[in-house]
């Protein structure tokens, strides 16, 4: 896929996404990750779905173990962080065991949930680690 492509893919997954409060299920970090990989071309079996915190843990424990485990498994390949173009799938700093993923969007901005914003928002990660990171 060229960058043009990655683009508007990137672009799609911002307007199904931004501004969407979180709901476990149906909007939030794993449900866009899986949406955006799906979009740019990847087959992810999913194997069911979630709709709580508990009901999360429980899909993560019966695929990987982590949502950075399932990415992997799905055969997503890792790059380095500092690699990362648009599109690409990155791991940040989170508050929670799940982990927190975004999607690059360019000039170091990932299309992530924030505890500062409601819903999906473009943020500049200062400060927050970027754990890992897959090519899309």
């Amino acid at each position: 896929m060229n960058l043009v492509e990655r683009v508007e893919v990137v672009n799609a997954t911002i307007e199904r996404f931004a501004g969407q409060p979180f709901e476990f299920g149906s909007c939030d970090c794993g449900k866009m990750v899986i949406a955006h990989l799906k979009a740019m071309g990847w087959k992810v079996r999913t194997g069911g779905g979630w709709k709580s915190a508990l009901g999360l843990r429980r899909w993560l424990r019966k695929n990987g173990g982590t949502g950075a485990a399932c990415i992997d498994g799905w055969g997503i390949p890792r790059i380095p962080p500092a690699a990362r173009i648009v599109g690409d799938i990155l791991e940040l700093e989170g508050e929670t065991d799940f982990g927190s993923f975004g999607i690059a969007v360019g000039n170091g901005r990932v299309l992530a949930f924030h505890e500062d914003v409601i819903g999906a928002a473009i943020i500049q990660p200062k400060g927050l680690p970027i754990k890992a990171a897959w090519r899309t």
